[in-house]
Parts: C-alpha cells; sequence; structure tokens
C-alpha cells in the first residue's frame, strides 16, 4: 500500500460522489460489486471525515457571535449566529482547512467493479486513467457567437 496525501477539498469531493452514487438505486442494482468497494472506501474514510467535521465545527464555534459576558448567540433553531466579521473570518477558516492535507494508504483491491470510477484516481492503488488532453487556446483565434 503506497502512503499518499490529500486535500479535505479532496476527500469532500470523494464523499459527495460516493454519496450520489450511492443514493442512485438503479446504478447499485447494477453493480453490486463496485458498490461493496465504495462502501469499503467510505468505511476506511470515515475517521479521516470526522476529523474535518471537528475541525469544522471548532471553526465554526470558534467564530461564533457571542454576547458581551461570552455566551453564544444563536438563531431560533439553535444555529450560530456570525457578526460580519465573524462571517469573513469563518469563511477564510473553512477554505484554510479545505487546502490542509493529510496522509493515508491508498486502498488496494481489485478494479473489477470500479474500473469506471475516474473519481476514485489517486484513492485506489493502480487505478490509473488516461489524462486528458487540453488544447491551448489562443484568445486571438476566439469568434464571438453572433448574438440574435
Amino acid at each position: 500500500m503506497a502512503k499518499i496525501t490529500k486535500t479535505y477539498a479532496e476527500l469532500l469531493g470523494l464523499v459527495t460522489t460516493m454519496n450520489a452514487l450511492g443514493s442512485n438505486k438503479e446504478f447499485a442494482d447494477a453493480n453490486t460489486k463496485g458498490m461493496k468497494k465504495l462502501e469499503k472506501v467510505g468505511a476506511k474514510l470515515k475517521g479521516v471525515l470526522e476529523t474535518y467535521n471537528e475541525r469544522l465545527e471548532d471553526i465554526r464555534l470558534d467564530n461564533a457571535h457571542t454576547d458581551d459576558k461570552g455566551c453564544l448567540i444563536t438563531d431560533e433553531k439553535g444555529g450560530y449566529k456570525y457578526s460580519k466579521e465573524g462571517t469573513k473570518k469563518l469563511n477564510k477558516d473553512i477554505k484554510a482547512l479545505l487546502q490542509e492535507s493529510f496522509e493515508f494508504y491508498q486502498f488496494t483491491f481489485s478494479k473489477d467493479g470500479i474500473e469506471n470510477y475516474v473519481f476514485l484516481e489517486g484513492w485506489v492503488e493502480g487505478l490509473e486513467f488516461p489524462k486528458m488532453e487540453q488544447e491551448d487556446e489562443n484568445i486571438d483565434d476566439f469568434v464571438p457567437m453572433e448574438v440574435i
């Protein structure tokens, strides 16, 4: 198993994609082997995701608005309220957290059932896809479409 580095932003992208596929019953029924492997990936990443969520909650709490006595000010649903400056700092801190990296060991199992899951590249050992070549676009060659 190779040890690699990923960011929390990459983790959230992976989790979002996996959740979308898992919630599609038709897709899940058509690829049970692939779904089982995705469940294993999800189970192994659970601890890393919990760490991210705990740190995110700390950031939210640290930037929440308080009264003169330091007591949290919450809305009617119990959510934190933020001042204008608190919101700016909250957003800045969340962006920084998303760019932070963590190390983990790549998953190792056969490619059967996941051979087309491009989103797993880098997460699963030996799963590689051809790189798409991007043509350099020259702005001088750009011809705008006529507006009707």
